[in-house]
């Protein structure tokens, strides 16, 4: 029972006039049934007086509900779930079990269902506090893909886009055209999130991300410190993959690759993240 509820003269007055509706009583009807003078039961009905708990509990038994349903805000949902709970109490263990396992069953389904709705949609706010390294230019122009995935019949895949290459060593030009889909299991998804797939063209993130692989990036316009972003640069919309690091006055690029020395994102040299990696596939 809550707490806030209790006492609360509105609460209960609704309550019973949706019983009585239920039963298509007047307030007249129902205090002569019940016993209870009819300016008392008046004034519960106009939200006035409170009725003491041995009237509650008199009242609960005559509509056949629980104490709370009088007591406490009525919703759809909490009293479908009062009448579950009701009746699940009533039953043995192993019809209990029944009831477990349907309602189980049910969640699954409905899970699966809001998987098949969900939408994906771009990123289209940017911060407004934008260090100076980073390109707002680069943020505004870039392309989000738009939403390509298609589900596909009674498979939990999504086909995502692929957007050209991307470079594991030094920056490559970037490439936004469409080049295709692969399919990715829903769970990978955000609903809140864009994603399209890049090919990487490189050596300097192996031996975690090989030359020739295919990398889930998820569209976001910054990541945490060590995370592997995609990073744009402004000149020559050049694109990179490197695991990225905040500094003071410039954002350093990290290859996993020791060979390859570290870029830097700097205000003569801006650059933009425009997502992080999250999945990587070799096709053999």
């Amino acid at each position: 029972m809550k707490t806030k509820d209790l006492g609360n003269k509105e609460i209960m007055s609704e309550n019973i006039k949706r019983h009585l509706s239920k039963k298509s009583l007047n307030v007249k009807e129902f205090s002569e049934i019940m016993g209870f003078k009819y300016t008392t039961v008046l004034d519960w009905v106009n939200a006035k007086t409170y009725p003491r708990i041995d009237k509650i509990e008199l009242m609960s038994r005559y509509f056949g509900v629980d104490k709370s349903d009088l007591v406490e805000k009525y919703s759809e949902t909490s009293s479908i779930l009062s009448k579950i709970n009701k009746i699940s109490s009533q039953l043995e263990e192993p019809r209990q079990k029944v009831v477990l396992n349907t309602a189980t069953n049910q969640l699954d389904e409905q899970n699966q269902e809001k998987k098949k709705e969900s939408k994906v949609i771009p990123i289209n706010k940017i911060p407004d506090d934008l260090p100076p390294y980073i390109s707002r230019k680069i943020l505004e122009n870039f392309v989000m893909p738009t939403n390509t995935m298609e589900y596909e019949a009674d498979e939990d895949m999504v086909d995502v886009p692929i957007l050209g290459r991307i470079a594991a060593g030094l920056p490559l030009d970037a490439v936004e055209n469409f080049d295709g889909t692969r399919p990715v299991p829903a769970h990978f998804l955000s609903s809140a999130r864009d994603y399209y797939w890049l090919m990487v063209d490189g050596h300097s993130m192996e031996p975690k991300i090989p030359f020739g692989s295919y990398v889930l990036i998820e569209a976001v316009p910054d990541v945490t410190d060590g995370t592997i972003g995609a990073v744009l640069f402004q000149d020559d919309c050049q694109a990179t993959l490197k695991k990225v690091y905040h500094e003071i006055d410039c954002l350093r690029l990290v290859s996993i690759n020791k060979e390859f020395k570290d870029q830097f994102a700097t205000q003569d040299n801006p650059a933009a993240v425009i997502g992080q990696a999250v999945k990587v596939e070799i096709d053999l």
